[in-house]
């Protein structure tokens, strides 16, 4: 059985994205111990009862003896960026290092001749990079050997987050934003759309999530009548359900995009700024619709559209299922990532 060591840059949570694919990695073929700053108990136990191993670092000499303890045959890391010391010290202990690339471009990164030649550089230590979206296999093309690059999308539960049959469009088309209260995620353009009488009287907005534009979003929320806020989601695979349409007007290029596919996968069409990962996730006009949120006009004819034609809605609703169904399934994902595993480590 060979020793896979997971080591990540976030706390492990139960009900996150992260913690949905530890749960569904495990093999007979690899024993897995995860290194992660910090795991909540609940989230401890599932993983204990799959066979996980856990050790809980904060620094290089920790997780320097945790390596040295544990003698892995293959290293993968996730949330870290190229170059990190961290993927210095994992080829110290294995030669099969994976890092897989979760976080967005920096912004208005350009590629100068200089950045290629660093970038090549700092990747000596790894033996794959994998990209989670086209977007960013794309982008590491750019400074890194296309050999190096493994193409895996990001993937969710699918028995997690079941299809719904979209609630009748009574009143008020329900859009739904879900995610970060922040103006690189476009919400100011859809506070300035919503509070415009011309919309509201078809349209309302509900909103969930936290960040730094709180105030402003409760401050509008309460001037607005079609503007609802709810604070953070604890159950976003039910309230999703509630929406007719999900919102993701990003000014940012996001690496994926996981909120437009959760969505998706309940039967919510996304109505999506065609921006980094976002412009990948799906056909437009068949599996949901891309639109310029600047362009204010172009936004409101579409969501009139969307209200006088439920059959539409209806149509776009279980191509997006199916399309998640075909490109998005972690089970997908999964065995993507074991045939990484397995081709590293020469298993047939």
């Amino acid at each position: 059985m060979k020793k896979i060591v997971l080591i990540c840059d976030i706390d492990v949570k139960k009900g996150s994205s992260y913690f949905d694919f530890l749960m569904q990695l495990t093999s007979p073929r690899f024993q897995f111990i995860l290194l992660a700053r910090s795991i909540t108990d609940d989230a401890y136990n599932d993983l204990y009862s799959k066979g996980y191993c856990y050790s809980s670092f904060a620094g290089t000499w920790q997780l320097t003896r945790l390596l040295h303890r544990h003698q892995p045959h293959l290293i993968h890391l996730h949330f870290y960026g190229i170059g990190h010391p961290y993927t210095f010290i994992a080829r110290c202990f294995s030669s099969n290092i994976i890092l897989t690339m979760h976080n967005s471009p920096p912004k208005e990164y350009k590629i100068t001749s200089l950045r290629k030649v660093k970038q090549k550089l700092l990747s000596m230590p790894l033996s794959r990079l994998c990209a989670i979206s086209p977007f960013i296999e794309h982008w590491l093309g750019q400074f890194i050997a296309k050999e190096k690059i493994f193409l895996i999308n990001n993937g969710i539960n699918l028995s997690r987050f079941e299809y719904e049959k979209i609630p009748p469009l009574q009143t008020k088309l329900r859009c739904f934003y879900v995610g970060s209260l922040s103006s690189e995620k476009g919400l100011h353009y859809l506070l300035a759309l919503f509070s415009e009488p011309s919309l509201s009287h078809i349209a309302q907005l509900d909103i969930f999530g936290d960040g730094e534009l709180k105030e402003q979003v409760e401050l509008t929320a309460n001037k607005a009548q079609s503007i609802h806020y709810h604070g953070r989601s604890t159950h976003i695979e039910q309230d999703l359900k509630q929406a007719h349409i999900v919102l993701m007007p990003s000014c940012w290029q996001e690496a994926f995009g996981y909120v437009a596919i959760e969505a998706m996968a309940v039967g919510r069409p996304v109505v999506a700024e065609p921006i980094g990962g976002l412009a990948d996730l799906f056909v437009d006009q068949k599996q949901g619709w891309y639109v310029h949120f600047e362009q204010t006009e172009q936004v409101q004819k579409l969501l009139m559209l969307i209200y006088n034609k439920s059959e539409v809605l209806a149509d776009v609703s279980l191509a997006a299922r199916e399309r998640v169904e075909q490109e998005y399934d972690i089970q997908r994902q999964i065995t993507q990532t074991h045939e990484m595993y397995t081709s590293l480590l020469g298993i047939k």
